[in-house]
């Protein structure tokens, strides 16, 4: 792989600090660096700190000049559903307006009109839309989510949503580990206490 230098960022933010996590006041420290830089080698990133010493050490790479912008680590979504149909839009209102999940549901919303409407769709449909929540999350700095399936609940319609999460893997840049459930249920099962 080749090499390449981000140089001259106004702020380059490195999130560098205790190996644990963070707590208190220590979740506003950031370890920001004015002109800072970074040389990533072989698709990993090699040395971060201010841009004279970036150059001092990139030799013969490509360089990206991020002057005037920030640089920082892209964000991780540790729980996502990125395959579904339709939207709960009408939930979210309803709950605004005081209503309670099971209002909701004696509505004809919640969890279960998703789970229908994912049941229907094919999987080209739903590949359709996962790519535009795809590229909502890559726009707004999120590039990587752990996919988790959920909304088929039988064998055929979560395998069917897993396929579509291996489709977006290969067709978008964003990061996605999917997670296939231990076990698929044709029916739910009451949440255990």
């Amino acid at each position: 792989m080749k090499s390449l230098a981000v140089l001259h960022a106004s702020q380059l933010v490195t999130l560098a600090g205790p190996t644990r996590a963070r707590i208190g006041r220590e979740l506003s420290e950031l370890a920001i660096i004015p002109d800072g830089g970074m040389l990533i080698r072989d698709g990993r990133i090699e040395f971060v700190g201010p841009s004279i010493e970036i150059e001092n050490k990139a030799g013969d790479t490509e360089v990206i000049d991020a002057r005037g912008k920030v640089v920082l680590p892209g964000f991780v979504d540790a729980h996502t559903h990125l395959v579904f149909a339709g939207n709960r839009l009408d939930d979210f209102e309803r709950r605004a307006r005081g209503d309670t999940y099971e209002q909701i549901a004696k509505a004809g919303g919640g969890i279960w009109s998703t789970v229908e409407k994912t049941r229907a769709a094919s999987e080209a449909d739903l590949f359709v839309q996962a790519k535009k929540h795809a590229d909502w999350f890559l726009r707004c700095g999120t590039t990587t989510v752990e996919s988790k399936s959920g909304y088929g609940l039988t064998l055929e319609d979560e395998v069917k949503i897993l396929r579509v999460m291996r489709r977006l893997n290969q067709e978008t840049p964003l990061g996605n580990c999917a997670n296939l459930p231990r076990r698929t249920r044709s029916t739910p099962q009451p949440a255990r206490r």
